[in-house]
C-alpha cells in the first residue's frame, strides 16, 4: 500500500487530482491509498500519520506550499514532495525543500501520470525485506538492503552482504521468487544482483559490493535495460 496526500486550497484542483489517482491506479495496478486535504495547515495538523508521496499546491491561502514543505521537512527526510502549481517560476525553490517535480496547472493527466509513475517507481525501489537464514548457531537476519547478490553453486545459495558471506541450501528459483518486485535481476545463471548496489559496467562485468560478475551474453539486454531502468527511476 502506497499512500499519498493530496493537498491543494481548491475543491475542483483536489477532485481532480483524485479522479488522476483513482485512473493512475487502474493503469500500475498498485494499492494506492489517497486522502486529500484543503491547506497546509490541515495536512500539519494531522501529527502521527504518514506518507510516502506528498502532491502539494504552492499557492495556497494561508501556509503556502513551500512553507509546509519545509514543515515537513523537519521531520521527514524521505517522503516524495511534487508540487502541483500554477506559477512556474516558483517550482524553482522546490529545490530548497528536496522536491522531485512539478506540475503545472492547468493539470493534464499525462504530464501528472508520467510524475507520479517516476515517483512511485521510486517508493518501490525503497521497498525492503527481511531475510532469515538458519545457521549451525541459531540463525542469522539481514535486510535485502544490505544484500549485494546471491550465488548458486550446485544446491547451495551463498549470499553476499555487507557483514560476509551466508550460506543456505535452497535454489535460485526460490529466492528469485521471494525477491520478485525488489530491485534484484539475474546477470547469469549463477548470480541473481541487487541492482542497487551494481556500481559499474564494463563491457561484460559489472562490479558489485567489491565483486567483479560476468554478465551472460543470453541476459545481457534485458539486464542492461533493467538497470537503466532502475537508475533512470523506471519500474522493473
Amino acid at each position: 500500500m502506497i499512500k499519498i496526500a493530496l493537498v491543494d486550497d481548491e475543491r475542483e484542483e483536489r477532485e481532480c487530482l483524485l479522479g488522476y489517482c483513482r485512473d493512475l491506479r487502474k493503469e500500475v495496478m498498485d494499492e494506492l491509498d489517497v486522502r486529500t486535504f484543503a491547506s497546509g495547515d490541515e495536512f500539519l495538523s494531522r501529527q502521527g500519520e504518514s506518507y510516502d508521496l506528498i502532491c502539494l499546491d504552492i499557492d495556497m491561502e494561508g501556509r503556502d506550499g513551500i512553507s509546509t514543505a519545509k514543515e515537513i521537512r523537519k521531520t521527514d527526510s524521505q517522503v516524495i514532495i511534487i508540487f502541483v502549481t500554477n506559477m512556474a517560476q516558483m517550482a524553482i525553490k522546490g529545490y530548497e525543500v528536496r522536491a522531485l517535480d512539478f506540475v503545472v496547472k492547468p493539470v493534464n493527466y499525462y504530464s501528472f501520470a508520467l510524475k507520479m509513475k517516476n515517483a512511485l517507481s521510486m517508493i518501490e525501489n525503497r521497498k525492503t525485506m527481511e531475510i532469515v537464514l538458519p545457521t549451525p548457531g541459531g540463525m542469522q537476519k539481514f535486510s535485502s538492503d544490505e544484500l549485494y547478490y546471491v550465488e548458486v553453486s550446485g544446491h547451495y545459495l551463498s549470499y553476499h552482504t555487507k557483514d560476509g558471506v551466508f550460506r543456505q541450501k535452497a535454489s535460485m528459483k526460490e529466492i528469485e521468487d521471494r525477491l520478485g518486485g525488489l530491485s534484484f535481476k539475474r546477470c547469469n545463471n549463477c548470480y541473481l544482483v541487487n541492482l542497487k548496489h551494481v556500481s559499474s559496467v564494463d563491457r561484460d562485468e559489472i562490479r558489485v559490493g567489491g565483486d567483479r560478475l560476468k554478465i551472460s551474453r543470453p541476459r545481457r539486454k534485458e539486464f542492461l535495460q533493467s538497470l537503466a531502468n532502475y537508475m533512470g527511476g523506471i519500474r522493473l
